[in-house]
């Protein structure tokens, strides 16, 4: 391993000299995750960034002593980087498990 390879070639190179050495032909995968924890992700992500905007605004509120306008602002900005984060988040998973060409449409009901 030579010191000016960047750091994530070294580290993918140290994780294929340790899974040669376990006798291991590639790293495991991680698991495919449930429709479950993947709503659960999404409140999660969009529940952490309303709070933590919430907690900043007011942090502003205090400090400025702008009573309800930091909070305000701070809850529209979580709102905003909350839906950011589930766009990111549902960008990924589309990625990771693209939709097979050959699955049959339904139709909707309204069409008819």
């Amino acid at each position: 391993m030579a010191d000016n390879d960047p750091p994530e070639d070294a580290l993918n190179t140290l994780r294929r000299r340790v899974a040669e050495a376990r006798g291991e032909s590639a790293p495991a995968a991680p698991p495919p995750q449930s429709p479950a924890s993947l709503a659960m992700r999404f409140g999660g992500e969009f529940g952490a960034a309303i709070i933590v905007g919430a907690l900043l605004g007011y942090g502003a509120d205090v400090f400025l002593h702008t009573s309800p306008w930091g909070l305000l602002i701070g809850l529209m900005l979580g709102f905003a980087a909350g839906i950011v984060n589930i766009v990111r988040v549902a960008r990924a998973y589309s990625q990771a498990h693209p939709v097979d060409p050959n699955t049959p449409s339904v139709q909707d009901d309204e069409e008819d």
